[in-house]
């Protein structure tokens, strides 16, 4: 039961093979030696520059006939760039729910060089986007266990007896009949998280019309441990992870940190405060349910990877703050997009194919008990840290309402004999490497290539080249080769910040109070830019563009107050990121002006005073000179420019979509090359340990 993000660039899906081109009139069609045919024009006839074509494939709602009806599956061609296709592509969405289509240029663009040969084909699953999308509105509003579950079964009873119509065994027909439709013989599928479930089926189910399989973030073919075993496995790997080549030098072990502060939250939740971009602070609670929606998260979001081992690190020892601010920041993982996909389609085929925490046949009456009965049979180590409160807190057993249907069985052994490539990231836990290199192990001609420096969605998310590389010799016939090196990490892990003034060491030639008050303002100005950059960037993951016209970026402090960074400078607000020390004033774009003043209950009380090449003042009564180098003044100016340095092209590609999907007619979308890469904070001030 992975879900798969629809925001930017986390949650895309294809693949390539066998197939004839796509012509560049404005209509073109396909027929099969069954008859089946489907017409594709140009899908926004207005528009010039989209290449796409689209047209729709009619498919029984019930191939066996007891639920009349049919349903008008949307297909998307993006033709290949060459005068004649050497093969198609059917990509498969995430979710379930995910719809494909508004993602079609995307993911042409993600599989680069595969496509530009090829012919992409993306089809909306049933009941997402336009091939009939099913809604529940109860289940759209509900944000707490208690309404999901009630707003399951009123969803099950408003959709009625077409609810048998919306496995994924259904879904694995409706390919045939694209396939079909388009009148090749062969196709490969390339599918991301859930869809490498509906196409490891459909390849055992019709093999000879499966020429390669490309299965990025692997489902399991039998479905997701209902459980998350493999999930919580993993998460000690993936800090470990996050952590190599000496990048978290402030712990000894991250997977440690996580158990000890699995181990407290046990006891009772930590409480902590985020401080929003106004300075305005929010009580936060950290249990054990929020700091493992926090791991999972971190699958599509690169800042909260990279800042988990400090904010674990200073938990286990008693500093809550930079938990309890990342635990209450707004998720990096994006929910459903509400115009196209369908939480009602995700609870629907979920629900039905069987992948619940109870035996099946269960009724709904039996399933409380059950579900306590078989959560209680889970030996607490393959739980660990987190307890069996925690999967129940987490409201795994939202399906209890859900009523009795027919349950699809998983495909049997021996699956295909095809060749198929396999990508994991190496810092996924939603669909953990685990899972591939279990399903590699059942495939008879699987080779799997693990990800460095990467989460959910590998083509989507690498920052290297190592997987489009594997993707393109995959198809070549060459050797595929797993993946020593994946480029460099698009974020480097987060340093922790001094959790108490006294631990820090006075700053050269100034001793005393105001030397570290020195080192504090250090370590400051550090935070601020970590903290910019980090606002730009999640801006830019949620769709909101408006930071790349000049729009003002505020964040809160770490243990207080606020920073904004607009076109005149930057300001900030008692802001605070060291116990006892804050910073108020501004300071001009180009740090070359500005006046700050230094306060709080332990620093030395001051002011000071920018200039070109060194920041000058009195602290405590004594005079201080800093070099504007000690104050991470290039990484301060870098969140000007962060903007307009580009990140992988298929994170650019991916935003720029869905930024065209969502927005309304003339808004402006996002412009090529300009998703941020953030430059790396300096050095926090040296602590005394």
């Amino acid at each position: 039961m992975r879900t798969t993000s629809s925001r930017g660039a986390v949650a895309l899906l294809l693949a390539a093979a066998g197939a004839a081109a796509i012509g560049s009139a404005p209509a073109a069609a396909a027929e099969d030696r069954g008859g089946a045919r489907i017409a594709l024009r140009r899908c926004a006839p207005r528009d010039g520059s989209d290449r796409t074509r689209c047209g729709t494939v009619a498919v029984p709602l019930d191939r066996s006939g007891a639920v009349p009806g049919a349903v008008r599956l949307r297909v998307r061609v993006v033709p290949s760039r060459t005068r004649r296709a050497s093969g198609t592509v059917i990509a498969l969405a995430g979710g379930p729910g995910q719809a494909a289509t508004p993602l079609a240029p995307a993911m042409a663009e993600i599989l680069g060089a595969v496509a530009r040969s090829r012919r992409v084909v993306t089809f909306d699953q049933r009941g997402t986007g336009r091939s009939g999308r099913l809604a529940c509105a109860a289940l759209d509003r509900a944000r707490t266990n208690r309404a999901i579950t009630a707003a399951v079964g009123d969803c099950a009873r408003r959709i009625g007896p077409r609810r048998v119509a919306y496995t994924s065994s259904a879904s694995v027909d409706d390919i045939e009949a694209v396939r079909a439709a388009l009148g090749v013989e062969r196709v490969a599928l390339y599918a991301v998280s859930y869809g490498t479930k509906v196409a490891v089926s459909y390849a055992a189910r019709y093999p000879h019309r499966v020429s390669r399989l490309v299965l990025d973030s692997v489902v399991p073919p039998e479905g997701s441990d209902p459980f998350m075993r493999s999930t919580i496995v993993s998460m000690r790997r993936v800090l470990r992870a996050i952590c190599k080549g000496g990048a978290c030098r402030f712990t000894r072990d991250p997977a440690a940190d996580l158990h000890a502060v699995g181990r407290r939250l046990a006891r009772g939740p930590i409480r902590g405060v985020r401080y929003d971009g106004r300075g305005r602070g929010r009580r936060v609670s950290v249990t054990q349910a929020r700091l493992f929606s926090l791991l999972l998260a971190g699958d599509f979001d690169p800042l909260t990877r990279a800042a988990l081992p400090a904010a674990l690190s200073a938990a286990a020892r008693g500093d809550a703050a930079p938990l309890a601010r990342l635990v209450g920041q707004p998720s990096g993982e994006a929910g459903l997009d509400d115009r196209h996909d369908s939480h009602a389609l995700f609870i629907a085929t979920t629900c039905e194919d069987g992948g619940v925490p109870w035996p099946t046949g269960t009724p709904v009456e039996q399933r409380p008990g059950a579900f306590a009965r078989e959560l209680a049979a889970v030996p607490a180590a393959e739980l660990a840290p987190f307890g069996h409160a925690t999967l129940r807190a987490l409201g795994i057993d939202y399906c209890r309402t859900w009523p009795e249907s027919p349950i699809e069985q998983p495909p049997v052994a021996p699956l295909p004999d095809v060749p198929a490539l396999l990508l994991a990231g190496e810092e996924d836990v939603r669909t953990p490497r685990e899972d591939a290199a279990a399903l590699a192990a059942r495939l008879p001609r699987a080779t799997l290539v693990t990800v460095p420096h990467t989460g959910h969605s590998v083509l989507g998310a690498e920052t290297g080249r190592c997987a489009g590389r594997a993707l393109r010799r995959f198809f070549g016939g060459g050797r595929v080769r797993d993946c020593r090196s994946g480029g460099r990490r698009l974020l480097d892990v987060v340093r922790p910040l001094p959790s108490r003034f006294g631990a820090l060491r006075p700053a050269s030639g100034t001793p005393g109070r105001a030397g570290r008050t020195v080192t504090a303002v250090a370590a400051t100005f550090g935070a601020i830019a970590s903290d910019l950059m980090s606002e730009i960037y999640a801006r830019l993951l949620a769709g909101d563009f408006g930071v790349l016209s000049g729009e003002p970026v505020r964040s809160g402090g770490l243990r207080g107050g606020s920073v904004e960074l607009n076109g005149k400078g930057f300001v900030l607000r008692r802001y605070s990121a060291v116990p006892g020390v804050t910073i108020s004033g501004t300071i001009r774009v180009d740090l070359d002006r500005g006046a700050l003043r230094v306060g709080g209950r332990s620093a030395a009380r001051g002011t000071l005073r920018f200039g070109p090449r060194a920041v000058t003042g009195r602290l405590g009564g004594r005079a201080v000179r800093i070099p504007v180098g000690a104050l991470g003044s290039a990484t301060l100016s870098s969140a000007v420019a962060a903007p307009a340095i580009p990140a992988p092209s298929a994170l650019a590609a991916a935003a720029r979509e869905r930024a065209r999907a969502l927005a309304p007619d003339g808004a402006p979308t996002l412009p090529a090359a300009s998703f941020p890469g953030l430059p790396t904070a300096p050095e926090p001030a040296a602590v005394d340990r």
